[in-house]
């Protein structure tokens, strides 16, 4: 408190003193608000409650009182009290946070637009389509008999009362249960008295059966409700501010001044006015610093820091600069005076915000050598200036940090943390769990291999060791594989090196494909091994279905069994050569005939082949040397072979059970299941897909082998003199006998019953006490007395055939499982009887007693394998509890121990265990009554279940998997090794270390409690950490934490811990460790967020700081803020969040740029200057500018994938058109999927929305096959989630209810006939349509397959007049300008074109960059002057280098953004920068043909000579480049929209821009560099020279014909660019006086409408549509466009459906007031 108070002292009197200077420091504070109204903190918080816990959310709203204090602060500090109550301590710290954050504002805000409820309504329940708002209604609702019902709608994010939502929601999307939705606000007596009917309903039904009723709650305030108290109303009523962004101060370079010298003129009058001096008073403004000094040295760095901004607030910017050996040692000195400082992340943040001001200074602080040596000493590890962050051992990216993204991830940081402790751990042990991911691999199942050995059913087609006549030439040394090669060439080498086996069904068309590939690749000589092992589906399905017959000689008629047995018979008969002569038989005669059919075997190809392939074959038997049992063979007529195969007998007598054999044993193997075409295995490699073809996928697996084989052959592992070099690599490799994807695999769905993960973390299941503490483990040899970090439970009924068949197959996988690397496993029996209320039996009680010995341990497995094996012995069991002794006797066991258990009066102690393992199986681990399962280490693997409807055969090879899969997934080995060092160290478990009651039981307390009590630790640990998933850690990544640690940090490591240092007693939720070099960018944002996360999560925080050793330039050129939850120092409402600069160089031209996260549209809507061009002296007696920025959308963006495409460039189906709506206004926005990546983006704002296919080519050729558009985001891209597609195949649902926006996965499907089609292509009844006509047609035609009529709906309500884009007359310019110089010159641009050209013209202005006021101005100058006008935007896709400054962005939006800005129907469009004067008459150019090039720009002029050393494209690269092809210039340009998206072009120049861009040095001119570089592949069309006439790159004997007068900056002369307009072009003044009248005019006008509400509000209205016309303005317009910004998707549904009337309304007004102004 001391030092605070210290340091607040200097800042105070500088404050009071500061008025006095006559440099008075300026600032500047820049906030960001919402497009919606502000929303309820109680719902707010009721929404972090349900994210953090179902259970906590409804307590929470169940037991809310509104209190009776209506104070702000008192109703915060109510509603964070009742919540804190339902969480623990490091919840409640998020819960601060999210608060002040208004973390969920955007979830409240997409509740409430899902209902439409009459005003003054309390609440309401929508049941089966009916509202209901009264107690009474509901309860006779109620008690009739409820049907399934698909209404009312409910989504995955809906709040399900149930003890598993999850479940519900699945039991209502099947449409097996009546929904019901309570809509209203906690607290009050209404939802009271609903929800507990509800409730009671709920209960129920579980007692009393019938339909199932899913009953959810969305929360929210109903206007007009008189229940409602203040404190649920806190937050609403006021506009409601975000943090979470940057904003950024940075110096422009005025090498080309770009001020409006009007305002500069204006700005010189009011200071000589005010008669303002330069200077100010003596050294550090009177400060004395050096008495401070004495009197607080450990401040020394904090005071010498404050001194600089006193002198820097002082001083004029040439007084800051540097010369270039000042900078050399720049980021050394800055890291030495943080790391001496008394609170070295303070002034971290400090220097890399406020560097500019602080360089200086820093500069003369002489280097610590030991500080430079050991910096020097890190950068070994980690390079110079890189800058890492790791949270709890898991990476951060610094490049991309976005607060609402941490907020997430630090919630699940305290949740993971508090599950944890129920382990009982010890702090330091939790801490180094949470560590443990960083260092787990995630299983990669293309990695593991399979053992197929001895290969008695794969047919080996050839052998290169044997074969030396086929491969005469080849080399016998495997070390050749170790020479370098060209690309797709593989090293000729005679030995089995690659060997692949294609399982494969030969009757289908892919196996048609697979024996032409095999042919082709033997008879190329490929260097590898090729076999066949094929399968009969029939055989598969049956194999896969428990208790089914077993198959017969009925597959012998199928044509894929015949194709098998015949290659059986040939094979076994002849051997390989046969089986290649019956494969090249089968392959068409005819390779081009119907390329496009799926060609599929005949039994007379079968027929044919066969006997083809017999003849030969046996003709070659035919010779002296032939042996009489050849000539037998040769004897043989091919007819007679073919009959005999048909009837199973003589050569195939057992062709069809080794057929079926076959079979099976590829489907035991895991190599194929009913739903594949088939797989191929490589060396053991199991592939699965085939995309690309048998030899494509056959290639891609050889060279992904490639690198393997070499490292072995590299390292001797394999050598020439290795016998078996197949063999020998499966050794090395640890290759498995068994592959079964229900184990290894991720589910696909997250709504997976039959394998799932399962966190043990409820209440009870402690290591120490409880049920847990009380079942008995069966141990490997050996293992009895060690940790054991992989539990299985055996959950099963042993009283059934199933249940006793997997309990075996446990007790073999102890027995003789060889011992495997990684951590030790148990066994584990659960009691899971299909009749819970019968008593258990004998064997049930048995098999419980026995796991439960301590001693004698290595014989329980053996005992109880000999009792389940021998159906006798359970025959002679029985009841009889002699028999059950005798049997124990006999094998060894404690004899004694048994029987008392067995005793009458311990069976009650028994018969209350079996029924605590059944309850626990059936409701924690919720499995189905008598079903069979394996829950290892909390993963629930169903092996037999009815109700499931799951059936497999589960072998110790399985429980092998199991393992393999919890050494990679579950961190057992890590958690074993930990725990291992726990009990070295002297730490069991935190809880009693009393003996376990389990012993007594039995009578033996021999068990070491701790290593149980360890174990069962090590379970639970595994089990939570695997539910939240292994992290996802790149390579590049995977060292990250063992570099940061082996970092030395004596003299350049700061640490940050509040209230001291971390005790081992109290736990740290977050421990952050970092990397910085803190003159970066990423300083600037890393350092405020580890003073955010210091104080108010109590982190642990050290880093370490990497600065550049040696500069040569100034490291950072800005001053910046990132804005972060404000919680208010007393604990009461927290202040609205801002960026707040202080003391900012005032005579410096700056430039606000706004760092928004990727998923933000925002845009400035109050601001009185000049935000590009800001000068703060100019701000007179005004001490701070204020700036306020609005969130204008949230982004939906993703992927679209057509995975089924039989074209590789159709996987990502670009052209197709999406439309984004809601069901009532289904066509909002829209867009196209690009190629690149099939990326699309929308504008969305909270709310249900629906995305759906455009009507037309796009919905005649696609459907919607899934999407992930309800759930949240960070879904795995291979995470199928079944399209919401509200009864249509077109369109699904998508949520947006997160300030994150949206990134989801689309997944479309080619409708059957479609297959080969592309979207971009017409139809058979379109051929003679132009491409035009087909991309015009798209938002009109009907779709025959699935909506006759409905097409006609989405056009416009003025069907008789044509809008702009569709009327051929009209001329389209867009333009672009940032700063109100610029703005002023477009102005002029626009008075310019009106005042040449004839025909009507729209002008797009890309909405980015605009000012509030010409977004104001705009509409008016349109209506003054009769043109129409459209803003666009398009926000940066996330896939695309990013550009940093400003100008380079605006660049590339001229360019890059082309095909996706403008709406579809708009053909044709001309660029014209702001700063050019048109002369000639625009029609001539939009008439231009552009002879099949996608645009035309004009090419530089060369006829001033003065600037020849200045066309760099005439020199070097350029000019290499070009090859001839002449260098445009950017500032005019026409582009044929048609031909642009039709050709791909901006597909392309996408691709080539991020080849470039992340080179710093090319690409200088961006917008120019690009599409000429491109040019080669990307057309051009060069428009004639008097297109563009530039003062300095042409004479001026060519200025007569010029059509447009560009004003170029000149290098030579730097000349202004207004002084150079006036003295170039004549009639710019007059346009400029036009303008500034006309402006000067709307202002004045716009001044005195600001006080009058109404027409302030149209005002908004008219700046939000975004697109307006002149008097024949068009209804139809006022619908957005293709990335078009033509009408925002409001915040409400109300808004919605009232917008398109109030524009119509505004317009007449518009259209009067025109009237008024042409009478006067």
């Amino acid at each position: 408190m001391q030092r605070n108070t210290i340091w607040t002292v200097p800042i105070l009197l500088f404050a009071l003193l500061c008025p006095v200077f006559a440099d008075e420091p300026k600032g500047v504070t820049v906030s960001l608000r919402v497009k919606w109204p502000g929303t309820s903190v109680l719902l707010e918080t009721a929404e972090f409650l349900a994210s953090e816990n179902s259970n906590a959310f409804w307590s929470f709203i169940e037991t809310w009182q509104e209190p009776n204090d209506e104070a702000d602060d008192s109703c915060w500090g109510a509603v964070y009290a009742s919540a804190s109550q339902h969480l623990s301590n490091g919840s409640c710290m998020s819960l601060q946070q999210a608060l002040a954050a208004r973390q969920y504002t955007a979830k409240v805000e997409m509740l409430r637009n899902l209902a439409e409820i009459p005003e003054g309504s309390c609440c309401q329940v929508e049941l089966a389509g009916q509202i209901l708002t009264e107690a009474g209604q509901l309860e006779a609702a109620l008690q009739k008999e409820l049907q399934p019902s698909s209404e009312p709608q409910l989504y995955s994010f809906d709040h399900i009362y149930s003890s598993d939502p999850q479940t519900s929601f699945r039991i209502w999307h099947a449409n097996n249960a009546s929904a019901a939705v309570l809509y209203g606000t906690p607290g009050t007596t209404c939802f009271q008295e609903l929800h507990k009917l509800l409730k009671d309903a709920v209960a129920k039904q579980y007692t009393e059966g019938g339909v199932p009723l899913t009953y959810a709650v969305r929360p929210m305030l109903l206007e007009g409700c008189p229940q409602l108290g203040p404190c649920s109303l806190l937050g609403t009523g006021e506009v409601l501010h975000l943090a979470g962004y940057g904003v950024e101060m940075a110096i422009k370079n005025m090498e080309y001044s770009a001020l409006d010298d009007s305002q500069v003129a204006a700005a010189k009058q009011a200071q000589q006015e005010a008669g303002g001096l330069e200077g100010g008073p003596g050294e550090v403004k009177g400060f004395l610093l050096g008495r401070l000094l004495e009197r607080k040295p450990e401040l020394e760095q904090e005071l010498l820091t404050f001194r600089d901004h006193l002198l820097a607030a002082s001083s004029s910017s040439s007084d800051q600069t540097l010369k270039v050996w000042d900078l050399k040692d720049l980021g050394l000195q800055a890291s030495q005076r943080i790391a001496q400082a008394g609170d070295p992340l303070r002034l971290l943040t400090d220097i890399s915000q406020n560097f500019p001001t602080l360089a200086a200074s820093l500069s003369r602080l002489p280097a610590n050598a030991s500080l430079a040596a050991e910096v020097r000493s890190n950068q070994r590890s980690l390079p110079a200036g890189a800058n890492v962050m790791l949270m709890n051992g898991l990476p951060v990216d610094v490049t991309s940090l976005e607060l609402y993204e941490l907020m997430d991830r630090i919630s699940a940081e305290v949740r993971l943390t508090d599950m944890l402790k129920t382990t009982e751990l010890h702090v330091q042990d939790i801490q180094a769990l949470l560590q443990l991911r960083a260092t787990t691999k995630s299983l990669d199942s293309s990695s593991i291999r399979i053992d197929l050995a001895p290969y008695s059913h794969v047919h080996w087609l050839n052998n290169l060791e044997k074969d030396k006549k086929r491969y005469r030439g080849f080399s016998r040394t495997v070390t050749d594989l170790l020479i370098p090669s060209f690309p797709g060439n593989l090293p000729s080498i005679a030995r089995n090196i690659f060997n692949a086996v294609f399982v494969v069904d030969l009757g289908s068309a892919h196996g048609i494909g697979v024996a032409e590939a095999v042919v082709r690749a033997i008879g190329s000589r490929w260097p590898v091994r090729l076999g066949l092992l094929p399968i009969v589906p029939e055989v598969l399905l049956k194999s896969t279905q428990k208790g089914a017959t077993e198959a017969s000689t009925q597959q012998a008629t199928s044509v894929s069994g015949q194709a098998a047995q015949a290659m059986q018979v040939l094979d076994s008969t002849f051997g390989a050569a046969a089986c290649l002569t019956f494969l090249s038989e089968l392959l068409p005669q005819d390779p081009h005939a119907n390329a496009d059919e799926p060609a599929t075997l005949t039994s007379a190809q079968i027929e044919r082949a066969f006997m083809d392939a017999w003849e030969t074959a046996a003709g070659q038997l035919t010779n002296p040397k032939a042996s009489p049992d050849d000539l037998e063979l040769a004897a043989i007529e091919p007819e007679d072979a073919w009959q005999q195969l048909q009837d199973s007998t003589g050569v195939a007598a057992g062709a069809v059970q080794q057929t079926l054999e076959a079979t099976k044993f590829a489907h035991s193997k895991g190599l194929v299941t009913p739903d594949q075409e088939g797989s191929l295995w490589l060396n053991g490699l199991v592939f699965g897909g085939v995309l690309g073809g048998p030899q494509q996928a056959l290639m891609r697996g050889i060279f992904a082998e490639m690198q393997t084989l070499q490292e072995h052959v590299y390292y001797q592992a394999i050598q020439d003199d290795t016998p078996d070099i197949l063999a020998e690599l499966l050794r090395l490799e640890g290759a498995l006998q068994r592959y079964n994807p229900r184990i290894l695999e991720k589910p696909s769905s997250p709504d997976r019953q039959d394998v799932r993960q399962h966190a043990l973390d409820e209440e009870g299941n402690k290591p120490t006490g409880g049920w847990l503490s009380q079942l008995g483990y069966l141990y490997p040899p050996g293992a009895e007395d060690t940790i054991t970090a992989i539990t299985h439970w055996v959950c099963v009924d042993p009283n059934t055939k199933a249940g006793q068949g997997l309990l075996l197959a446990a007790l073999h996988h102890l027995q003789e499982a060889p011992a495997a690397e990684g951590a030790a496993a148990r066994v584990g029996l659960l009691y899971n009887p299909a009749d819970t209320a019968a008593e258990p039996s004998l064997l049930a009680r048995l098999l419980l007693a026995t796991s439960q010995l301590t001693s004698r341990r290595p014989k329980i497995a053996g005992f109880l394998t000999a009792l389940l094996s021998d159906p006798a012995q359970l025959t002679q069991l029985g009841s009889s509890y002699n028999s059950a002794l005798e049997l124990v006797q006999r094998s060894g066991l404690n004899l004694q121990a048994v029987g008392r258990a067995l005793e009458d009066a311990q069976l009650s102690e028994l018969d209350d265990q079996l029924k605590a393992q059944a309850e626990l199986t059936q409701k924690l681990l919720k499995l189905p009554a008598g079903s069979s399962a394996v829950v290892t280490n909390g993963r629930v693997v169903v092996v037999e279940s009815a109700e499931l409807g799951v059936s497999e055969e589960f072998g110790a090879e399985d429980f092998g998997l199991l393992e393999l899969y919890a050494n990679s997934q579950q961190m057992a080995p890590g958690i074993q090794a930990l725990l291992e060092m726990a009990l070295t160290e002297g730490r069991a478990v935190a809880g009693s270390l009393a003996d376990s009651q389990n012993g007594e039981a039995v009578g033996e307390c021999e068990e070491d409690t701790s290593v149980g009590k360890l174990s069962n630790a090590a379970m639970l640990a595994s089990s939570i950490l695997a539910t939240h998933g292994v992290a996802e850690v790149s390579e590049r990544n995977q060292g990250l934490g063992q570099a940061v640690n082996a970092l030395q940090g004596h003299y350049c490591a700061i640490t940050g811990h509040s209230g001291g240092a971390p005790r081992d007693d109290v736990p740290s939720y977050l421990h952050v460790d970092v990397v910085l070099n803190p003159l970066s960018k990423a300083a600037q944002r890393v350092a405020p967020i580890l003073e955010w996360l210091r104080s108010s999560f109590r982190a642990s925080i050290k880093v370490y700081l990497n600065p550049e050793r040696e500069l040569s330039d100034m490291p950072l050129k800005t001053f910046y803020r990132f804005v972060l939850p404000e919680p208010s120092p007393a604990g009461g409402m927290p202040q609205p969040p801002a960026a707040v600069f202080k003391s900012l160089p005032p005579r410096q031209i700056l430039t606000l740029n706004f760092d928004a996260p990727e998923m933000w549209l925002v845009e400035p809507v109050i601001a009185e200057h000049d935000l590009d061009n800001l000068k703060l002296e100019q701000l007179g007696d005004s001490p701070t500018l204020s700036a306020e920025y609005e969130l204008e959308a949230l982004m939906l963006t993703g992927r679209c994938m057509d995975l089924h495409a039989r074209r590789r460039e159709l996987v990502t189906p670009r052209g197709v058109q999406l439309h984004l709506g809601s069901p009532k206004q289904p066509h909002l926005q829209d867009t196209l999927v690009m190629s690149n990546l099939g990326y699309f983006q929308l504008k969305s704002a909270p709310g249900a929305w629906t995305l759906q296919l455009a009507p037309g080519r796009s919905r005649e050729l696609y459907h919607i096959e899934s999407s992930t558009g309800t759930v949240g985001n960070s879904v795995q891209a291979d995470a199928l989630v079944e399209a919401a597609t509200l009864n249509k195949d077109y369109q699904t649902a998508v949520a947006i209810g997160s300030l994150q926006g949206k990134d989801m996965l689309l997944r479309i499907t080619k409708r059957p006939g479609f297959e080969l089609d592309d979207v971009l292509e017409s139809g058979n009844d379109e051929k003679s349509e132009s491409l035009w006509g087909r991309l015009t047609s798209w938002a009109s035609k009907p779709n025959p397959l699935t909506e006759p009529a409905l097409g006609a709906g989405l056009q416009p309500s003025c069907e008789q007049q044509l809008s702009p884009e569709d009327d051929p007359n009209t001329i389209h310019i867009f333009s672009v300008a940032s700063g109100h110089m610029y703005e002023r010159l477009q102005k002029i641009m626009i008075l310019s074109v009106i005042r040449t050209t004839k025909n009507p013209v729209k002008f797009w202005f890309i909405k980015n960059y605009m000012s509030p006021q010409m977004k104001r101005f705009v509409p008016e100058m349109a209506a003054h002057y009769n043109f129409h006008y459209q803003f666009v935007t398009y926000k940066w896709p996330s896939f695309l280098h990013k550009q940093t400054e400003k100008q380079r962005l605006i660049w590339a939006y001229k360019i890059l953004f082309l095909d996706v800005l403008f709406p579809l129907n708009l053909r044709k469009v001309i660029f014209c920068d702001s700063d050019q004067v048109v002369r000639g008459n625009m029609a001539d150019l939009w008439n231009m043909d552009l002879k099949g090039a996608p645009f035309g720009f004009t090419p530089f002029c060369d006829n001033n000579k003065d600037m020849e050393g200045f066309r760099f494209w005439k020199q070097g690269f350029w000019k290499e480049h070009l090859r001839g092809k002449p260098y445009h210039i950017s500032a005019l340009f026409v582009v044929d929209l048609v031909r642009f998206r039709q050709t791909a072009a901006g597909d392309q120049l996408r691709v080539v821009y991020e080849q470039l861009s992340k080179d710093p040095n090319s690409l200088s001119n961006l917008d120019q560099d690009l599409p000429n570089y491109a040019q080669h592949s990307v057309p051009i069309h060069s428009l004639p020279m008097e297109w563009l006439w530039c003062e300095t790159w042409c004479g001026n004997s060519t200025k007569e014909y010029a059509k447009t007068i560009d004003l170029c900056n000149n290098p030579l002369t730097k000349e202004p660019k207004l002084q150079g307009a006036r003295r170039i072009v004549s009639e710019w003044p007059a346009l400029d006086e036009e303008a500034r009248i006309f402006t000067s005019k709307v202002e004045t006008q716009m001044n005195l409408e600001s006080n009058e509400p109404q027409n302030q509000q149209q005002a908004e209205i008219q700046q939000d549509s975004g697109s307006t016309t002149p008097s024949d303005a068009n209804p139809g317009e006022l619908k957005s466009h293709g990335g078009g910004d033509g009408g925002d998707i409001p915040s409400t549904l109300q808004y919605l459906a009232q917008q398109a009337e109030i524009n119509h309304v505004f317009q007449e007004q518009v259209k009067s007031q025109r009237q008024e102004k042409s009478e006067l």
